[in-house]
């Protein structure tokens, strides 16, 4: 896998845990390189009866296994950070379905976690809000119509003067910056996202911009793009405390 950033992070739970909160830890990993019938055994077995039935009801085999991959890769990432085995951990949801882990007595671990077409990615923080969305870079019917509905006018004049390819890739950085900050507030698919509107620079240094009647700042914000591989984006958000921004450290999931 070709993650930019990445950074060798210690495997034993408490050094992990120490790293925390001045980074963000971000894990990989590709659901369908994932075929062994005892490490598919081993996951379907971690997790809960809510998510085994939910894993059932997939129609399409590969939706089913993507699925069971990606949420074990929460469990299993978790206990890097705190010694509790995989299946053990337990979540509730806080709202528009954002899972929040349920444990009493641990650290104030946050998590997020995403899926799509040959990539699964969780985030993980302490104690602050987190929010990753993955896409697979690939054409879409109409984006400059999709932008319309969900982009700030000032960011569709300025998808229309770029060429296609160009168009696709500017799509994509704004597509997933915009559910990484949703899926980090918690609020859901009706959140006014043309109301948001982002500046990347020539060095990906991302700002955001709040339109009126948005009770935010972009101060209590820092956004990353990172590109595990050739095909994929990922957008991180992460709420700062403080405003002082954190390392980004990115990873490839050993299973």
């Amino acid at each position: 896998m070709n993650t930019r950033t990445i950074s060798a992070l210690p495997t034993h739970s408490g050094a992990l845990l120490e790293q925390l909160p001045p980074e963000a830890h971000v894990w990989f990993t590709i659901p369908e390189s994932i075929r062994d019938p005892g490490t598919l055994a081993d996951c379907l077995a971690m997790l809960c009866e809510q998510e085994r039935e939910r894993y059932r009801r997939f129609h399409f085999p590969a939706d089913r296994h993507r699925f069971l991959v990606s949420h074990a890769l929460v469990r299993r990432v978790l206990s890097r950070y705190v010694d509790l085995p995989p299946a053990d951990w337990t979540f509730l949801n806080s709202g528009h379905g954002r899972p929040e882990i349920s444990n009493p007595g641990l650290p104030a671990l946050r998590f997020n976690l995403t899926h799509t077409d040959g990539l699964a990615a969780c985030v993980v923080t302490l104690a602050s809000e987190c929010g990753i969305d993955a896409e697979r870079i690939v054409a879409r019917h109409n984006p400059a119509g999709v932008a319309q509905r969900m982009f700030s006018a000032s960011e569709c004049e300025q998808m229309q003067r770029l060429s296609a390819r160009e168009q696709l890739e500017y799509f994509f950085r704004r597509w997933t910056l915009r559910e990484a900050y949703v899926k980090a507030r918690g609020i859901g698919i009706s959140f006014p996202t043309r109301k948001l509107q982002f500046a990347i620079d020539e060095r990906e240094n991302i700002q955001v911009q709040f339109a009126d009647g948005i009770d935010d700042t972009g101060r209590h914000w820092q956004f990353r793009l990172l590109y595990p591989t050739p095909q994929h984006i990922v957008a991180l958000a992460l709420g700062l405390e403080d405003s002082t921004e954190r390392r980004i450290v990115s990873r490839e999931f050993s299973w």
